[in-house]
């Protein structure tokens, strides 16, 4: 039967159960004029693909109003490009670990800063006429250490690898088995040194080695002796290991090179200051050794880097080695360790770089430092108490040693401990839980930080907090 409607040659479509329910989404371009989603400043064409799959998963289950659509996707759209988004680069370090690799180890120097930013603009990075792009460090670390050359990589994982490939491809390298630790997260010594051609020989047990192990383990293949300083792990009870000089002796014997990988590493006896020993880079190379290994952060307070010193024709041979390519620090990571190890030179480490400062902060001044701090900021919802505690440097420095330092515990009365830590985060303070309640340790916090740290914690003393965040701090 034809209608009035297909009579006249107009009709609207049948509206289906589905089609209703889709009335309620709005369409892309009227999601992405929100205003809300302006504020994102994220360019259209990235923010356009994340409103439409939001679209997608909202058309499973429309809401019943159009006003109740947008809003959902809105708060989708927004979760989304967060990822996309800058998250904050400057904490304040307040877990008590003054290395926390987690966070970026501990801060640099305030020269090492300037010179890193200052190298973002045009600066020599090795073209032909201006010579070697880390001539500058070489020069700085052959000053430090006594050694006949020095050459810099990306990192000290980096240096393995290319020790690996310039001294033990096709050969073997000999290394006690109790030195063949994990790094993190799954990267192992023994990989690095053998990524590239060569075959490690462990001697010795799990926890005792002795020189003889070496000795039996010299083949007319091996290439070299590697002894790694475990700074990630220590043993204790019924051990044994063989100390540089003597082992040294048995490179000699055999005419192998003895490298030494400190891990760690310092520029400096931190026993000078009353602090747990460290391996110095000078010592080890005094003591015998033909190439050190060093990170160029972590004790030594610089940058993310690998340094190798030692003798000439072997730091020569890994610098010329094609694998340095791929090993080569850019110019920032450069700028930054110039100015770190000419802090060193000038005499002026103890007072300028950060991680020695604070190692080396008297227990004295923490105490007086957190009693300033709690009485200007025991107000309103916050209870605070003031505690003598003790911490670990980090890092994978140091292991098995504690620091002696002085803590604030935080309470609030009307927020829980998790509350606290995680508002402290969203503010740039990042602390640790004990006990149910938050600790701020200052043994890693800069004296200069204080007046920011009494800013962020005032505020949460009248605030009802937020301990919401997509992170967890560690």
């Amino acid at each position: 039967m034809r209608t009035a409607a297909h009579l006249s040659g107009s009709h609207k479509p049948v509206r289906t159960a589905e089609s209703t329910r889709w009335d309620t989404i709005p369409s892309t371009q009227v999601v992405l004029q929100h205003p809300a989603l302006a504020d994102l400043g994220l360019a259209t064409d990235f923010l356009t693909p994340l409103v439409r799959d939001a679209i997608a998963h909202l058309r499973a289950d429309p809401p019943p109003t159009r006003e109740a659509a947008l809003d959902l996707l809105v708060a989708r759209v927004t979760r989304a490009a967060a990822v996309l988004d800058l998250s904050p680069r400057q904490y304040i370090n307040a877990t008590g670990i003054v290395i926390h690799t987690q966070w970026g180890n501990a801060p640099l120097a305030r020269t090492a800063q300037e010179r890193l930013l200052s190298a973002t603009g045009a600066s020599p990075t090795g073209a032909r006429a201006l010579g070697d792009r880390s001539a500058i460090c070489e020069r700085l670390l052959v000053a430090l250490t006594d050694a006949e050359a020095a050459t810099v990589t990306t990192q000290n994982a980096a240096s393995c690898l290319l020790v690996g490939a310039a001294l033990g491809h096709g050969r073997e390298l000999v290394c006690a088995a109790r030195d063949l630790v994990e790094i993190s997260h799954g990267a192992r010594l023994r990989d690095l040194l053998e990524a590239c051609g060569a075959r490690v020989v462990p001697v010795g047990a799990a926890n005792c080695v002795y020189p003889d192990d070496y000795r039996r383990a010299i083949s007319p293949t091996t290439a070299a002796i590697v002894r790694i300083h475990a700074a990630n792990t220590t043993t204790t009870g019924y051990t044994a290991h063989v100390d540089t000089t003597a082992l040294a002796e048995v490179a000699r014997a055999a005419s192998i090179p003895l490298v030494v990988n400190l891990g760690s590493g310092s520029l400096v006896d931190l026993q000078d200051k009353d602090l747990p020993a460290a391996p110095v880079i000078r010592d080890v190379l005094r003591d015998g050794a033909d190439l050190v290994l060093a990170s160029g952060d972590k004790l030594i307070g610089g940058p993310q880097a690998g340094i190798i010193a030692g003798r000439r024709t072997l730091v020569e041979r890994l610098a010329r080695h094609p694998v340095a390519r791929s090993c080569r620090p850019g110019k920032l990571t450069l700028a930054a360790l110039e100015a770190t190890l000419a802090t060193y030179v000038r005499g002026r480490a103890w007072t300028e770089i950060a991680v020695l400062r604070l190692l080396a902060a008297s227990v004295d001044d923490l105490r007086v430092r957190a009693h300033v701090i709690a009485t200007q900021v025991r107000t309103g919802n916050l209870v605070v108490s003031v505690r003598e505690d003790t911490t670990e440097c980090g890092g994978a420095a140091l292991p098995g040693r504690v620091l002696p330092t002085w803590t604030l515990r935080l309470t609030h009365l009307l927020l829980g401990c998790d509350t606290v830590h995680y508002a402290l985060f969203n503010r740039g303070i990042l602390t640790r839980r004990r006990d149910n309640s938050v600790v701020v340790d200052l043994r890693s916090v800069l004296p200069e930080d204080d007046a920011v740290l009494i800013t962020m914690l005032r505020g949460l003393a009248g605030s009802a907090g937020n301990g919401q965040h997509a992170e967890r701090a560690s």
